[in-house]
């Protein structure tokens, strides 16, 4: 292979490795976050290991402990879930695998999976 070409691969590495996003998922382990699809009026305040989510209509409450499994991985665990006009109590102990997909500034996308979903949600961290 001339020098040429090899110069040529060696920057092609360079941009598309300059270009990749990284992720800052240490910035999102704790805080207070809010969906950012239209319509989902729940507010998240996560700990280091626990998360309270609280809708602001209907005031049901759904706290879940977190599990850091890496930097940018963990689970949420199904401990309490509060006002909620039907009995939920078989969702107690169910996990919710976790993985920061992307980190953009305030925003995060989280790729949600249990037996009952396996969604891209994202999020916006307001505090």
């Amino acid at each position: 292979m001339n020098n040429i070409v090899k110069l040529s691969l060696i920057n092609l590495f360079l941009i598309v490795a300059s270009c990749s996003k990284e992720k800052n998922c240490a910035d999102f382990k704790t805080g207070e976050f809010r969906y950012t699809k239209e319509g989902m009026l729940e507010t998240i305040v996560r700990t280091e290991n626990m998360q309270i989510e609280t809708n602001l209509i209907n005031k049901v409450v759904v706290k879940t402990s977190i599990e850091w499994t890496s930097d940018c991985e963990y689970i949420l665990t199904y401990n309490e879930i509060l006002n909620h006009p039907l009995d939920m109590s078989n969702l107690i102990g169910n996990k919710i695998y976790c993985e920061i997909v992307e980190t953009n500034g305030t925003r995060l996308k989280v790729h949600a999976k249990s037996d009952t979903m396996d969604d891209v949600i994202e999020f916006i961290k307001i505090y």
